[in-house]
């Protein structure tokens, strides 16, 4: 009977202790998706704000860009003339299930 009751209270302990790691491994894993999507969208904002410099008139956007390349992790951007004479500029960051979105405006020079 001793037996028993000592293999049942082990049981329950070693259940809450496996549940308890999955739940903080789950916790982790979405934190760690969460900065990588806005360090992807940040790239995204970045890259864009290049092509903007490079040339005021561009706006054709960001298509999915990888990376790194094979990751799964993406991020894509929009350049669009925003109220007097600035460029607004969204890019956005996906990671796992997390995308995040990052929106600046810039002043044309003149």
């Amino acid at each position: 009977m001793t037996a028993m009751f000592v293999m049942a209270v082990s049981s329950v302990m070693v259940i809450s202790i496996m549940d308890t790691e999955t739940l903080q491994y789950a916790a982790l894993r979405n934190t760690m998706d969460w900065d990588r999507a806005r360090y992807l969208a940040e790239a995204g904002l970045q890259h864009a704000l290049a092509e903007v410099e490079a040339d005021i008139t561009w706006r054709t956007g960001i298509t999915n860009t990888q990376f790194p390349a094979g990751s799964g992790n993406i991020y894509w951007a929009t350049a669009v003339d925003g109220p007097n004479g600035t460029v607004v500029v969204t890019a956005f960051g996906q990671a796992g299930g997390v995308t995040r979105k990052l929106e600046t405006t810039v002043k044309q020079g003149g």
